[in-house]
C-alpha cells in the first residue's frame, strides 16, 4: 500500500471491490471543494443483480470513519464510480 497517499485513501483502497482512489477539486463560489473518487470494479446502478451495496456501505462508513477519527483532512464530497469497461465490438 502507499504510504504517500492520503489516509483516507489507503483505507479506502483496501476495501474489496475497490479499483482506485483520486482527488478532484471544484470551484465553488471562488473557493476549492475537495472530492474523493472511488472507482470501483462493479455495476452501481442499484436495480442491477451485479451492485454490490455492502461495498458502497463500507466506502461511505470507512471514509466518514477515517475523516472524523483518524484526520484533520476535510472533504467536501465522496463520489463513488464504476470501472470503466471496453466496449464490446459487434
Amino acid at each position: 500500500m502507499e504510504t504517500n497517499i492520503a489516509i483516507v485513501r489507503q483505507h479506502v483502497s483496501r476495501i474489496p471491490g475497490v479499483t482506485r482512489t483520486w482527488f478532484e477539486w471544484t470551484s465553488e463560489d471562488g473557493s476549492l471543494a475537495k472530492t474523493l473518487v472511488v472507482e470501483v470494479d462493479f455495476d452501481t446502478d442499484p436495480n442491477s443483480p451485479d451492485c454490490r451495496r455492502e461495498v458502497l456501505n463500507a466506502i461511505t462508513d470507512t471514509a466518514k470513519a477515517v475523516l472524523t477519527e483518524e484526520t484533520t483532512m476535510a472533504v467536501s464530497y465522496l463520489r463513488i464510480v464504476p470501472r470503466l469497461r471496453q466496449l464490446q465490438s459487434f
